[in-house]
């Protein structure tokens, strides 16, 4: 039977090859010339998709195993109903924060806390806590890491030096991660509560067939 991170990375390699001749098609079609195939352009975006599929499909996993779980739809229409937006708003709620500090004062020490705890069993996070935990982390440190990755690796593949490269993750960071929050929240939503695990990969690759011609386009496809 073939492993899902070999049917990950056959997928993923096939919606980038698209993503790349799409992305040249636009280009030669706005230079109005005729199209050929830019072989060793979509060679190097391949081989940057083939190295990053591994380390996603691996994060996606160990997501799913600190943050187990989907949010019911219960949770959901509970945590967006106008009732629950307005209470998380209402200033009675941030004065809590601070009321609780005080009340945290004539509670137990944390030895003496400890001794009742130790074995009691650790509580069970709901699947709406896990999804929020989830999309945290994917708009941050997976954007930034991925974001620095993909111009790191295509300028080397197309032979620039390690210097060169991180000058151009300096310049270009900014107006990549921009482009990047105006799509990924919404797949990083669907991801976490329809997609299984070792789905999330090529989901996130069909989803961002668009988002491989930008990128193709930044490379100079």
């Amino acid at each position: 039977m073939t492993s899902p991170l070999i049917v990950t990375f056959v997928q993923a390699t096939i919606l980038n090859a698209i993503s790349n001749i799409l992305a040249q098609l636009i280009d030669q079609r706005n230079n109005k010339a005729p199209f050929t195939l830019n072989t060793p352009a979509l060679l190097q975006f391949l081989g940057y998709g083939l190295l990053i599929v591994a380390p996603n499909f691996y994060w996606q996993r160990a997501l799913e195993a600190r943050y187990p779980g989907f949010p019911t739809r219960s949770e959901l229409s509970g945590a967006f109903s106008v009732r629950s937006l307005k209470s998380i708003l209402s200033p009675r709620s941030w004065l809590s924060l601070f009321s609780k500090s005080r009340e945290d004062d004539s509670l137990p020490s944390h030895k003496e806390k400890e001794k009742h705890v130790r074995w009691a069993p650790r509580a069970q996070k709901s699947g709406l806590h896990s999804f929020f935990m989830k999309f945290f982390f994917d708009q941050t440190a997976a954007s930034i890491v991925n974001l620095v990755l993909f111009v790191v690796l295509i300028n080397l593949l197309k032979g620039e030096t390690l210097a060169r490269s991180w000058e151009l993750v300096v310049l270009d960071f900014r107006p990549l991660m921009s482009a990047r929050l105006k799509y990924r929240p919404v797949v990083s939503a669907l991801m976490y509560t329809v997609i299984p695990v070792d789905r999330r990969v090529v989901f996130g690759s069909a989803c961002g067939v668009i988002w491989g011609v930008y990128l193709s386009l930044y490379a100079g496809v």
